[in-house]
Protein backbone atom coordinates (compact mmCIF):
# COMPACT_ATOMS: atom_id res chain seq x y z
CA UNK A 1 0.00 0.00 0.00
CA UNK A 2 3.03 2.32 0.52
CA UNK A 3 4.34 2.11 -2.19
CA UNK A 4 1.24 2.49 -4.28
CA UNK A 5 1.01 5.33 -2.26
CA UNK A 6 4.12 6.51 -3.35
CA UNK A 7 3.40 6.00 -7.31
CA UNK A 8 0.35 7.78 -6.85
CA UNK A 9 1.50 11.01 -4.88
CA UNK A 10 4.30 11.11 -7.19
CA UNK A 11 2.39 10.80 -10.33
CA UNK A 12 4.14 8.05 -12.01
CA UNK A 13 3.08 5.27 -14.43
CA UNK A 14 4.07 1.72 -14.17
CA UNK A 15 4.38 -0.11 -17.72
CA UNK A 16 4.54 -3.56 -18.05
CA UNK A 17 6.12 -3.43 -21.06
CA UNK A 18 7.63 0.16 -21.79
CA UNK A 19 9.54 -0.27 -24.79
CA UNK A 20 5.87 -0.89 -26.86
CA UNK A 21 4.60 2.67 -27.32
CA UNK A 22 8.38 3.52 -28.81
CA UNK A 23 8.25 0.83 -31.08
CA UNK A 24 4.72 1.80 -32.37
CA UNK A 25 5.64 5.32 -32.47
CA UNK A 26 8.39 4.92 -34.60
CA UNK A 27 6.85 2.39 -36.63
CA UNK A 28 4.11 4.86 -37.20
CA UNK A 29 6.55 7.67 -37.94
CA UNK A 30 8.73 5.28 -40.21
CA UNK A 31 5.75 3.49 -42.57
CA UNK A 32 3.90 6.95 -43.18
CA UNK A 33 7.86 8.03 -44.64
CA UNK A 34 8.49 5.46 -46.26
CA UNK A 35 4.78 5.52 -47.95
CA UNK A 36 5.08 8.89 -48.71
CA UNK A 37 8.81 7.93 -50.39
CA UNK A 38 7.14 5.43 -52.98
CA UNK A 39 4.40 7.82 -53.52
CA UNK A 40 6.24 10.32 -54.86
CA UNK A 41 8.77 7.98 -56.54
CA UNK A 42 6.50 6.04 -58.39
CA UNK A 43 4.55 9.99 -59.73
CA UNK A 44 8.04 10.93 -60.40
CA UNK A 45 8.81 7.85 -62.67
CA UNK A 46 5.47 8.17 -64.23
CA UNK A 47 5.92 11.82 -65.31
CA UNK A 48 9.59 11.64 -66.35
CA UNK A 49 8.89 8.56 -68.98
CA UNK A 50 10.60 5.85 -66.92
CA UNK A 51 7.27 3.54 -66.53
CA UNK A 52 7.02 3.57 -70.08
CA UNK A 53 10.55 2.62 -71.57
CA UNK A 54 10.57 -0.37 -68.15
CA UNK A 55 6.99 -1.43 -69.25
CA UNK A 56 8.38 -2.04 -72.74
CA UNK A 57 10.56 -4.69 -71.75
CA UNK A 58 9.68 -7.80 -69.41
CA UNK A 59 8.72 -5.56 -66.25
CA UNK A 60 4.38 -5.10 -65.89
CA UNK A 61 3.12 -3.22 -63.34
CA UNK A 62 2.42 -5.93 -60.46
CA UNK A 63 6.18 -6.97 -60.98
CA UNK A 64 6.75 -3.09 -60.62
CA UNK A 65 4.93 -2.21 -57.83
CA UNK A 66 6.31 -6.03 -55.83
CA UNK A 67 9.82 -4.68 -56.22
CA UNK A 68 8.85 -1.29 -54.82
CA UNK A 69 6.71 -2.99 -51.85
CA UNK A 70 10.14 -4.78 -51.26
CA UNK A 71 12.65 -2.21 -51.15
CA UNK A 72 10.35 -0.42 -48.52
CA UNK A 73 9.95 -3.42 -46.57
CA UNK A 74 13.65 -4.42 -46.42
CA UNK A 75 13.92 -0.83 -45.79
CA UNK A 76 11.66 -1.07 -42.76
CA UNK A 77 13.53 -4.30 -41.55
CA UNK A 78 16.75 -2.76 -41.42
CA UNK A 79 15.66 0.13 -39.33
CA UNK A 80 13.53 -2.49 -37.32
CA UNK A 81 16.70 -4.20 -36.06
CA UNK A 82 18.14 -1.11 -35.24
CA UNK A 83 15.41 -0.23 -33.16
CA UNK A 84 15.74 -3.76 -31.99
CA UNK A 85 19.39 -3.20 -30.62
CA UNK A 86 18.30 0.45 -29.27
CA UNK A 87 15.57 -1.61 -27.30
CA UNK A 88 18.28 -4.23 -25.78
CA UNK A 89 20.92 -1.77 -25.15
CA UNK A 90 18.72 0.07 -23.77
CA UNK A 91 17.46 -2.20 -21.43
CA UNK A 92 21.00 -3.35 -20.25
CA UNK A 93 21.73 0.51 -19.44
CA UNK A 94 18.76 1.16 -17.38
CA UNK A 95 18.03 -2.70 -15.95
CA UNK A 96 14.71 -2.99 -17.81
CA UNK A 97 13.52 -6.41 -19.01
CA UNK A 98 12.98 -6.40 -23.16
CA UNK A 99 10.56 -9.23 -23.62
CA UNK A 100 10.87 -11.95 -26.31
CA UNK A 101 7.34 -10.53 -27.40
CA UNK A 102 9.14 -7.23 -28.86
CA UNK A 103 10.25 -9.22 -31.56
CA UNK A 104 5.82 -9.67 -32.06
CA UNK A 105 5.13 -5.96 -32.29
CA UNK A 106 7.98 -6.12 -34.86
CA UNK A 107 6.70 -8.13 -36.88
CA UNK A 108 3.68 -6.45 -36.45
CA UNK A 109 4.94 -2.89 -37.45
CA UNK A 110 6.41 -4.86 -41.00
CA UNK A 111 3.36 -6.13 -41.71
CA UNK A 112 2.05 -2.61 -40.78
CA UNK A 113 4.58 -1.25 -43.41
CA UNK A 114 3.90 -3.78 -45.98
CA UNK A 115 0.13 -2.19 -45.99
CA UNK A 116 0.86 2.01 -45.29
CA UNK A 117 3.14 1.28 -49.16
CA UNK A 118 0.62 -0.29 -50.18
CA UNK A 119 -1.74 2.80 -50.17
CA UNK A 120 0.99 4.86 -50.90
CA UNK A 121 1.40 2.82 -54.15
CA UNK A 122 -2.75 3.02 -54.07
CA UNK A 123 -2.37 6.66 -53.85
CA UNK A 124 0.54 7.45 -56.70
CA UNK A 125 -0.67 5.40 -59.00
CA UNK A 126 -4.42 6.93 -58.86
CA UNK A 127 -2.93 10.58 -58.77
CA UNK A 128 -2.02 11.58 -62.16
CA UNK A 129 0.61 14.11 -60.94
CA UNK A 130 2.68 14.29 -57.78
CA UNK A 131 0.79 17.06 -56.18
CA UNK A 132 -2.40 15.22 -57.05
CA UNK A 133 -0.58 12.31 -54.99
CA UNK A 134 0.49 13.99 -52.48
CA UNK A 135 -3.04 15.72 -51.66
CA UNK A 136 -4.99 12.27 -51.69
CA UNK A 137 -2.18 10.58 -49.44
CA UNK A 138 -2.46 13.69 -46.55
CA UNK A 139 -6.07 13.78 -46.66
CA UNK A 140 -6.33 10.15 -46.00
CA UNK A 141 -3.95 10.38 -42.73
CA UNK A 142 -5.67 13.56 -41.72
CA UNK A 143 -8.89 11.79 -41.60
CA UNK A 144 -7.51 8.89 -39.46
CA UNK A 145 -5.87 11.18 -37.08
CA UNK A 146 -9.02 13.25 -36.71
CA UNK A 147 -11.31 10.23 -36.52
CA UNK A 148 -9.13 8.01 -33.79
CA UNK A 149 -7.99 11.66 -32.13
CA UNK A 150 -11.05 13.57 -32.40
CA UNK A 151 -13.10 10.72 -30.72
CA UNK A 152 -10.89 10.55 -27.45
CA UNK A 153 -10.86 14.59 -27.14
CA UNK A 154 -14.90 14.72 -27.11
CA UNK A 155 -14.89 11.89 -24.40
CA UNK A 156 -14.84 14.07 -21.56
CA UNK A 157 -16.42 16.93 -23.22
CA UNK A 158 -19.52 14.99 -23.95
CA UNK A 159 -19.40 12.87 -20.73
CA UNK A 160 -21.15 15.80 -18.77
CA UNK A 161 -23.32 16.90 -21.81
CA UNK A 162 -27.19 16.86 -22.11
CA UNK A 163 -28.92 15.04 -24.42
CA UNK A 164 -29.39 17.82 -26.97
CA UNK A 165 -25.89 18.63 -26.65
CA UNK A 166 -24.38 18.60 -30.40
CA UNK A 167 -21.20 17.72 -29.04
CA UNK A 168 -23.19 13.80 -28.29
CA UNK A 169 -24.35 13.90 -31.98
CA UNK A 170 -20.53 14.58 -32.96
CA UNK A 171 -19.13 11.88 -30.70
CA UNK A 172 -21.19 9.19 -32.18
CA UNK A 173 -19.98 10.82 -35.94
CA UNK A 174 -16.91 10.27 -34.95
CA UNK A 175 -17.73 6.53 -33.16
CA UNK A 176 -18.88 5.52 -36.10
CA UNK A 177 -16.36 6.92 -38.58
CA UNK A 178 -13.70 5.46 -36.17
CA UNK A 179 -15.08 1.92 -36.54
CA UNK A 180 -15.64 2.31 -40.26
CA UNK A 181 -11.59 3.09 -40.32
CA UNK A 182 -10.86 0.06 -37.65
CA UNK A 183 -11.09 -1.97 -40.88
CA UNK A 184 -8.99 0.07 -42.76
CA UNK A 185 -6.17 1.88 -40.94
CA UNK A 186 -3.08 -0.29 -40.70
CA UNK A 187 -2.25 1.58 -37.39
CA UNK A 188 -5.57 0.40 -35.92
CA UNK A 189 -5.11 -2.76 -36.44
CA UNK A 190 -1.07 -2.77 -35.12
CA UNK A 191 -2.58 -0.98 -32.26
CA UNK A 192 -5.26 -3.97 -31.45
CA UNK A 193 -2.75 -6.54 -32.30
CA UNK A 194 -0.27 -5.40 -29.34
CA UNK A 195 -3.31 -5.17 -27.13
CA UNK A 196 -4.36 -8.75 -27.72
CA UNK A 197 -0.48 -9.47 -27.39
CA UNK A 198 -0.68 -7.83 -24.13
CA UNK A 199 -3.41 -9.83 -22.68
CA UNK A 200 -2.26 -13.24 -24.07
CA UNK A 201 -5.00 -13.55 -26.33
CA UNK A 202 -3.60 -15.60 -29.35
CA UNK A 203 -7.01 -15.85 -31.41
CA UNK A 204 -6.83 -12.20 -31.41
CA UNK A 205 -3.81 -11.24 -32.16
CA UNK A 206 -3.38 -13.20 -35.55
CA UNK A 207 -7.21 -11.94 -36.18
CA UNK A 208 -5.54 -8.25 -36.10
CA UNK A 209 -2.31 -9.53 -38.15
CA UNK A 210 -4.56 -11.16 -40.46
CA UNK A 211 -6.72 -8.22 -41.19
CA UNK A 212 -3.61 -5.83 -41.94
CA UNK A 213 -1.93 -8.40 -44.58
CA UNK A 214 -5.75 -8.46 -46.06
CA UNK A 215 -5.67 -4.43 -45.87
CA UNK A 216 -2.15 -4.80 -47.54
CA UNK A 217 -3.67 -7.25 -50.42
CA UNK A 218 -6.71 -4.83 -50.66
CA UNK A 219 -4.55 -1.45 -51.17
CA UNK A 220 -1.91 -3.34 -53.48
CA UNK A 221 -4.53 -4.83 -55.75
CA UNK A 222 -6.43 -1.14 -56.56
CA UNK A 223 -2.58 0.06 -57.22
CA UNK A 224 -2.24 -2.27 -59.58
CA UNK A 225 -5.77 -2.04 -60.96
CA UNK A 226 -5.14 1.95 -61.03
CA UNK A 227 -2.19 1.62 -62.86
CA UNK A 228 -3.43 -0.33 -65.66
CA UNK A 229 -6.48 1.79 -65.92
CA UNK A 230 -4.08 5.34 -66.18
CA UNK A 231 -1.16 3.65 -67.71
CA UNK A 232 2.55 4.57 -67.36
Amino acid sequence: MNNLAFLDENGLLVLTRPFFLPVFVCAVLLSLYLSLHATLHLVREREQGTLKVLFFGPVDGVSYLLGRLYSQTALFGIAAGVVLLWAVGLGWLTNLLVQVDLLVVLGLGLLTNGAVVAFGLLAGAWGRTARTALILFLLAVLLLLVAQFGEQALLQAASQANRQDPLLFLRGTLEALNGLLLWLSPFAQMSRGMDALLVGDGKLLLLHSGAIVGQATFYFAGAVWALKRGGP
